[in-house]
């Protein structure tokens, strides 16, 4: 319950922090996905279950933000929630390297599939300014911001939920 409650604060500083102090910080036009972080970092620190629900909470509240139709960004991310959950067992608490891969790649998912639903379905067809002129930046911006946020939410983690030593020895010490 303790994780539940903790992605969910997560997600509301993540999404004011988004929609208020990385505006101002945007570089090339666009800031970085901080929502996609904590959905990304949460499904391959807890797994599917959690993944999802940072994915559906970020995506609620991204919806009602910035789009007309709600739906649209609570589906992407609990798909990509749900994907790194998946490589859960692939993670290793020590390793950098596949949470900065996962976040990279859940970002580069989000955009195409952000463009897939909300531009190609109405006919727009410039695919290639989209991907030099919005997702490759973004991912770049993304992908830097999200190792801070990784270890921000891995010292979190250690400090919440400890993990407990486990003797090899019987009750008795025998």
């Amino acid at each position: 319950m303790k994780r539940y409650i903790t992605i969910f604060l997560l997600n509301i500083i993540c999404f004011v922090l988004q929609t208020t102090v990385f505006q101002k910080l945007q570089l090339v036009g666009v800031g970085p996905n901080l929502i996609l972080i904590i959905t990304a970092t949460s499904g391959l620190m807890y797994g599917r279950t959690l993944g999802m629900f940072s994915g559906v909470l970020g995506g609620l509240l991204m919806d009602t933000m910035y789009n007309s139709v709600i739906g649209v960004c609570i589906l992407i991310l609990a798909f990509i929630g749900y994907v790194n959950g998946m490589a859960n067992k692939l993670y290793f608490k020590e390793d950098l390297y596949i949470p900065i891969c996962s976040i990279a790649a859940s970002d580069l998912a989000y955009g195409v599939l952000f463009y897939v639903f909300r531009f190609l379905l109405r006919g727009r067809l410039d695919f290639p300014y989209y991907l030099g002129h919005i997702i490759i930046p973004e991912i770049i911006y993304t992908t830097l911001v999200g190792i801070l946020l990784f270890r921000i939410m891995y010292q979190l983690e250690e400090k919440l939920n400890p993990e407990e030593e486990v003797s090899l020895e019987g009750r008795n010490g025998k």
